[in-house]
């Protein structure tokens, strides 16, 4: 009985504890407890930039933000089960790749790690889709700060597919963390309709703004 007792108090210490709170006990899956997960600016919709439909997780808002922050800038990895715990419950993409929006070697160089790549690794792995890794961004200007007129003209010619790679998959799903005016995902969506991929789509972490959903 004391033994019996004994294993289910050090049961209850071993149990991993919310990466938010670092109070509660957290699901096995994503690592939040049920408290935090009720305080994410959850939104859970489509919308459409010009002619790009994006899937968004959470509004890019308190406590979301500083957690994408904390990921993004200081390598905070085991931030990862938030955002997938909101990454699943967006619907599986119809499509036969995903593709994280690459980064720069300069920006890569600066982070040590693609944060939408990893994300991209979890999500691909969930939905049971490969990932593609052959396409590569070019160093150029930050896009922090600029207009999206800037942002636009700062990504032409941006991007280059790996000379390895025979065929594009018909159909992509792009992986990001925060969508800010979109001109990334779209320069991207537009540089892989003109190298023959014939559907483009894109999910997100956060978006920044209210768009246009689609419904």
């Amino acid at each position: 009985m004391i033994f019996k007792a004994l294993g289910s108090t050090l049961n209850r210490f071993m149990r991993p504890r919310c990466v938010l709170c670092q109070l509660n006990e957290a699901d096995d899956l994503h690592q939040i407890c049920d408290g935090c997960r009720s305080d994410l600016s959850w939104r859970g919709e489509t919308v459409l930039i010009q002619d790009l439909s994006v899937q968004v997780a959470f509004a890019y808002q308190w406590p979301i933000d500083r957690l994408i922050h904390l990921y993004k800038y200081q390598a905070r990895l085991e931030l990862l089960p938030v955002f997938q715990s909101g990454l699943v419950q967006l619907q599986r993409p119809q499509v036969d790749a995903l593709l994280a929006v690459p980064l720069s070697p300069a920006r890569l160089r600066e982070r040590g790690f693609n944060q939408s790549h990893e994300l991209a690794k979890r999500m691909a792995y969930h939905w049971d889709i490969p990932l593609l890794t052959h396409i590569n961004r070019l160093d150029g200007l930050r896009q922090k700060g600029l207009s999206r007129g800037e942002r636009l003209q700062n990504l032409d010619n941006a991007f280059v597919i790996d000379l390895s790679i025979q065929a594009l998959p018909r159909r992509i799903a792009l992986i990001d963390d925060v969508l800010t005016t979109g001109s990334t995902l779209l320069s991207l969506a537009a540089y892989l309709r003109a190298e023959g991929v014939e559907d483009v789509t894109g999910i997100v972490v956060a978006s920044q703004h209210q768009h246009r959903s689609n419904k």
